[in-house]
This record gives C-alpha cells, sequence and structure tokens, in this order.
C-alpha cells in the first residue's frame, strides 16, 4: 500500500489533485506512476476524482515544475486551468510566501504568472498555427490559420486549429445548444488531422467582446472549463477578425479574461483558483 497526502483545487470547475513534490520527498513509486493508478486517483466512483493529477516538483531553472497528468492517465504539455491552481496550492503551502510572480517549468516550455488581488494571470506564450508544431493535418488558410470542414453523421462543421503548448480545435457555431457534444467531441478529438488527438472547442459569439464555449478536453471528456482552450479560441477567431483581442470567455465553469495586445506577442489569461479540501489517499 502507498499513502499519501493530497489537496484539492479547482479553476472554474476544472479540478485537480495536487501533490506536493518540493516541500516533501516523494515515494518513486508516485514520481513514476503509471496511467492506471492516474486513472484510478482521477475517478470519481472509486478515487478521488478530478479532471487532472498536478506534480508540485522543483525545478533547477525556475520556481517550480509543473507534471501533468489527463484522467485518463496520459500526460499533458501544460493546462491553463491547472496552472492557475498550481499557484494557488504553492501560495497556500507556504513555498514563496512573499512572491507575487512566478516562472513555472512545463513540458511546453516556461510559463510566467502573476497574482492580481483573488485571481492569477498567466502569460501563456504565443498561440502557434504552424500545422506541424499543433501538431494538426489541417492546410493553412489565407488568414494563416490550419482550417478545414469536417462532416460528421451529416453535419458539416468548419474546424480551426491552434496550439497554446498543446493542440486545440476550435468549431465556430450559433448555438451552443445544438452542439452534440459527446458525438461531435471525440469524432474531432481522435481524427486522424489531428496526430496527437486534439482538446475540442465549440464556440458562440455573443458580441465582440463576449464569446461562448464547450469543452471536450483531450484524455479527460466534457469539462467545466479549459484555460488553453479558451486562448486559443480568443486567438483564432480575433485573427479572424470576428472579436477583439480582449474579451471575456463564458465556459460551463465560469467567467475568464483573455487578452492578446500584440498578435505578434503573448497572450494572457486571468482568472480565479479555489480551495476545496485536502486528504489522504491510500493505493
Amino acid at each position: 500500500m502507498l499513502d499519501f497526502y493530497f489537496k484539492k483545487y479547482h479553476g472554474l470547475g476544472n479540478d485537480f489533485v495536487m501533490i506536493d513534490g518540493i516541500s516533501s520527498i516523494l515515494p518513486i513509486d508516485l514520481l513514476n506512476i503509471k496511467p492506471n493508478v492516474v486513472k484510478h486517483i482521477c475517478n470519481r466512483n472509486f478515487g478521488i476524482g478530478s479532471d487532472g493529477l498536478i506534480f508540485a516538483l522543483p525545478s533547477d531553472k525556475y520556481d517550480f515544475k509543473m507534471c501533468y497528468y489527463n484522467s485518463d492517465g496520459s500526460k499533458g504539455e501544460m493546462c491553463g486551468n491547472g496552472l492557475r491552481c498550481l499557484i494557488r496550492f504553492i501560495l497556500d503551502s507556504g513555498v514563496h510566501l512573499n512572491k507575487d510572480t512566478f516562472s513555472i517549468e512545463t513540458l511546453a516550455g516556461e510559463i510566467k504568472a502573476k497574482v492580481i488581488s483573488e485571481n492569477i494571470e498567466v502569460n501563456m506564450g504565443k498561440p502557434i498555427f504552424i500545422p506541424s508544431s499543433i501538431p494538426t493535418k489541417l492546410k493553412v488558410n489565407k488568414l494563416g490559420i490550419p482550417y478545414d470542414q469536417i462532416t460528421i453523421e451529416g453535419n458539416k462543421l468548419s474546424v480551426y486549429s491552434a496550439g497554446m503548448g498543446n493542440p486545440h480545435a476550435i468549431v465556430i457555431v450559433d448555438n451552443l445548444e445544438e452542439v452534440k457534444l459527446d458525438i461531435w467531441g471525440p469524432f474531432i478529438e481522435n481524427s486522424p488531422l489531428f496526430p496527437s488527438k486534439t482538446n475540442v472547442h465549440f464556440v458562440m459569439i455573443v458580441n465582440k467582446q463576449h464569446i461562448k464555449l464547450l469543452v471536450w478536453e483531450r484524455g479527460c471528456g466534457p469539462t467545466l472549463s479549459c484555460g488553453t482552450g479558451a486562448c486559443a479560441s480568443l486567438a483564432t477567431l480575433s485573427l479572424l477578425g470576428m472579436i477583439n483581442p480582449r474579451a471575456k470567455v463564458t465556459l460551463p465553469g465560469g467567467d475568464l479574461e483573455v487578452s492578446w495586445p500584440n498578435k505578434t506577442g503573448d497572450i494572457f489569461m486571468t482568472g480565479p483558483a479555489t480551495f476545496v479540501y485536502e486528504g489522504k489517499f491510500t493505493l
């Protein structure tokens, strides 16, 4: 048996099991965790229950390192909501107590973040529209965005793609209530057009300053929020001229503020991160 302590946090309902590997030395079995063990921990009936598992680890070059797993056991490059939760977790643990700016090591590279009152602003880096870097097999359109149409059960969907250190498919729709999320989401996630699979976002434009999203997350399924998806969606729609480069993004779990002040520069996401509970779990 293996016991470990954890805390659970959520970012607009996108929830994560957080494990501290900075102030304590973790067992080697936990550091080399297997996909089936991650699935068990994240299972909402037989485990703790979450959309993902995050280890806070030391870093040689940055303030700390994020090691992120999806609920299906696969390793993720990074996660925007998870990053905010990780920073709140670090602050609550008393590590770096007097800091309000952080640099985090991820598989997607360095991510910078800043605490602003109750919210956390994350510099999410530059959106990626180069197909091979996303990766996607979609061809670039005249605006420089990977694009094609996909037909699912007779429904012709216009699909764009962008990368935020992880792959995203963006589908613009007139009415979110007409989206068949449990069918369209996994179909696009597993399409051969996305060699590493993809997160999928169905986007409805409210006005130039406001969009609404439904999320099908790669390796998780439907989730209440996706920070990288909110950024990928805003960047794509901004390049298409459909919305302003700063807008409110409403997800099922709540609102994020996303800003892309320079279309050749970094994109910023601001939102909350909330402690839920803590405990000890036995494997």
